[in-house]
């Protein structure tokens, strides 16, 4: 009975975790779907030796795909809740790859001017949030890629469909030239 006991006293607070992390954040640790990560990784312009930053990398359902198809680019996977992140660094350390680096920081708050692509799978109110700060920081002809939720009052360069339930929405912006 202790035993279950601890164990049901670990997953509730596992659950509290991430419950306060979601609030806290505005957008919960949601894995991207494997036909929706497929398109996504697709869309990616060509790289080589490039910094990629995954925003809110959750459990990791990307970054590790984006470092396997990138081997020469450096990715970037910015968690902040604990449990997620935890998930994703211990995984990274047992099995790489070595080009991909786990942050437990609050993507806000990173200096995100040596990315050349940054990817994200945010709702609406943390993308008006991300919105300012990519502007100022993102350097002409950076890539911004979103999985789902437009960047408002930006042009997409391109928009691509994943093969999905939902036909989910694969929008690729680039950083305007001259702007600063």
């Amino acid at each position: 009975m202790t035993a279950e006991l601890f164990a049901l006293s670990l997953a509730l607070l596992a659950i509290a975790v991430v419950l306060v992390y979601t609030i806290r954040t505005g957008a919960p640790p949601t894995p991207t779907s494997p036909k929706v990560r497929r398109a996504l990784i697709d869309t990616i312009p060509p790289v080589g030796g490039d910094v990629i930053c995954e925003l809110g990398a959750g459990w990791g359902s990307l970054a590790f795909p984006l470092a396997r198809r990138f081997p020469k680019s450096t990715v970037i996977a910015y968690e902040l809740s604990p449990l997620p992140w935890l998930f994703i660094h211990i995984r990274r350390a047992l099995s790489g790859p070595e080009n991909l680096i786990v942050r437990h920081a609050d993507f806000l708050g990173a200096d995100l001017a040596d990315a050349d692509i940054v990817v994200c799978y945010l709702g609406r109110t943390v993308m008006e949030r991300l919105k300012p700060k990519l502007e100022r920081e993102l350097r002409d002809g950076s890539v911004v890629v979103s999985h789902t939720f437009a960047m408002t009052g930006w042009t997409a360069e391109s928009e691509k469909r994943a093969n999905d339930l939902y036909a989910s929405p694969i929008l690729v912006y680039r950083m305007p030239q001259n702007r600063k």
